[in-house]
């Protein structure tokens, strides 16, 4: 419940219009950055975190992915039941990655750090696809991603990963 409030008060400090500086980095890196010099660092250390998950994603790298998340985590996806351990997660994304190749780039609409506490929102650009193992089809992939982070032992960790497809993509 503690984790809990901390999530639901960071997201809301994030509603409630940080000063933010355009950045000036990739075109995939268009979140805004904050003028504030430590916040920004953290955002930075956070957007790099996530882009190591991508990175494994699009790698089928499961090992690597275990390592971006917290010991006391869950990742939550579409008509999936919750894992809430490294075994249960371990098996979602071999599981996964036995049927699909992803060839992702995450479009990052916010990175917002309070604290300990950060969270990221992605999507996926149109043409974003996965390659069906099966039979080799190319499909769609159309995602909106959440993810929820805490700096655990002075290194960010996920805490909280969530997604859902959708067809239509843009900042919201």
């Amino acid at each position: 419940m503690k984790k809990l409030t901390a999530v639901l008060l960071l997201a809301g400090a994030g509603l409630c219009g940080q000063t933010y500086a355009a950045s000036s980095e990739a075109a995939s890196q268009s979140y805004r950055v904050s003028a504030e010099a430590g916040v920004a660092a953290e955002q930075k250390a956070v957007y790099e975190l996530i882009n190591r998950y991508q990175t494994a994603l699009n790698a089928g790298d499961t090992q690597t992915i275990l390592s971006l998340f917290a010991p006391e985590s869950y990742s939550q996806w579409n008509e999936k039941p919750t894992a809430d351990s490294n075994e249960k997660r371990r098996q979602q994304y071999d599981d996964l990655f036995k049927n699909e190749k992803f060839e992702t780039e995450f479009a990052y609409d916010s990175v917002r750090v309070s604290g300990n506490m950060a969270y990221v929102r992605t999507h996926h650009h149109r043409g974003a696809t996965v390659t069906r193992i099966s039979d080799g089809a190319t499909l769609i992939d159309l995602n909106r991603e959440v993810f929820v982070l805490e700096k655990q032992q002075g290194q960010w960790k996920i805490v909280v990963y969530t997604f859902n497809t959708n067809p239509i993509q843009g900042v919201s």
